[in-house]
């Protein structure tokens, strides 16, 4: 009869790099291994993580499975095929977590029976340290997955960050489940980002309510330039995509033209040739609100677009059909 009361499950595309810290602390954990085990799904990757994954399958429960669909929902939904035990904490493959990181969200979800999601405490592990503008107005959580700005206790299910989260397996059914192609895919250069919190909010809808506690801690890996201006606008438009599937009532009551919201496509408009200008002034508070907010814009705009051509193909395809 099986032991196990917890899975740990994250998927893994080109992690060689990152997993050898994280599987490394895993191995000081001082729950006890027959009470709990690791799905690890290599997402195709083309790098050594699968030699790596092999290489701490003698000091972890470790099971490593491999997905050869790129996309993380693809890797999860393979994930979901080996679960175990009465929780599951989903993960990423850049985290560093506590020794009594999994005995945390135990007794976690012990204490507060009549909540079925839970967050734990991202603080960051920087490889190099953001400036201070960034660490000034940069959206950590965005950017970063960081949320040390939480409070204990009660939260929406939207605030739930995917680098430490676990939920009572009972909630789950029987696959990952979030909006065809969001989240992270290799095969892509931009995705609208967002796929955990989405998890999240569908399993609230579902009557399950969410709890966060700074006792399941993590640090969070920030590669250098995960820092730079250059990855924080792309990240920004990446964010401004996801919105548009995961908060689509932002948007509903919004006037459109040719499918697009109006408010959005003129201010983006607008400040385009500005935006151009103020990439070679000097940093600045101001500056960076200016960018990042038409990051996100330019997002929100390209989700549209592609929302709007995959309607007209649809169409066509269906046109074509009857014919």
């Amino acid at each position: 009869m099986s032991t196990v009361k917890v899975t740990i499950l994250f998927s893994t595309y080109n992690g060689a790099k990152t997993l050898p810290t994280m599987l490394d602390a895993l191995c000081a954990s001082t729950l006890p291994h027959d009470e709990w085990k690791i799905v690890a799904v290599d997402n195709n990757s083309n790098d050594e993580t699968s030699k790596v994954l092999k290489s701490y399958q003698d000091r972890l429960p470790l099971e490593v499975y491999f997905e050869p669909k790129q996309g993380k929902q693809h890797a999860l939904t393979q994930g979901f095929r080996h679960l175990e035990g009465e929780l599951v904490i989903l993960t990423d493959d850049d985290v560093i977590p506590e020794p009594d990181w999994i005995e945390q969200f135990l007794a976690l979800a012990n204490e507060q029976q009549e909540f079925a999601i839970f967050g734990g405490l991202i603080m960051p592990e920087w490889e190099e340290k953001p400036g201070p503008l960034l660490m000034k107005y940069g959206h950590m959580g965005i950017l970063y997955a960081l949320n040390d700005d939480l409070r204990e206790g009660p939260i929406s299910a939207a605030l739930i960050s995917g680098p430490n989260s676990a939920f009572r397996r009972s909630i789950l059914g029987p696959g990952y489940i979030v909006h065809d192609d969001l989240g992270p895919d290799a095969t892509v250069a931009q995705f609208p980002m967002g796929e955990d919190t989405a998890f999240a909010m569908r399993l609230e809808r579902n009557g399950a309510k969410a709890f966060h506690s700074q006792g399941p801690k993590v640090r969070h890996m920030v590669r250098k330039g995960y820092v730079e201006e250059g990855w924080v606008l792309r990240r920004g438009e990446r964010y401004g995509m996801g919105l548009v599937i995961i908060r689509p009532n932002l948007f509903d009551r919004k006037a459109k033209i040719g499918g697009l919201p109006i408010g959005s496509a003129l201010s983006w408009l607008v400040m385009a040739p500005a935006s151009f200008i103020l990439k070679s002034f000097p940093q600045s508070g101001l500056r960076f609100k200016l960018l990042w907010a038409q990051s996100v814009r330019q997002g929100i705009l390209r989700q549209f677009l592609k929302q709007r051509t995959t309607t007209n193909s649809l169409i066509y395809s269906r046109i074509g059909a009857d014919k």
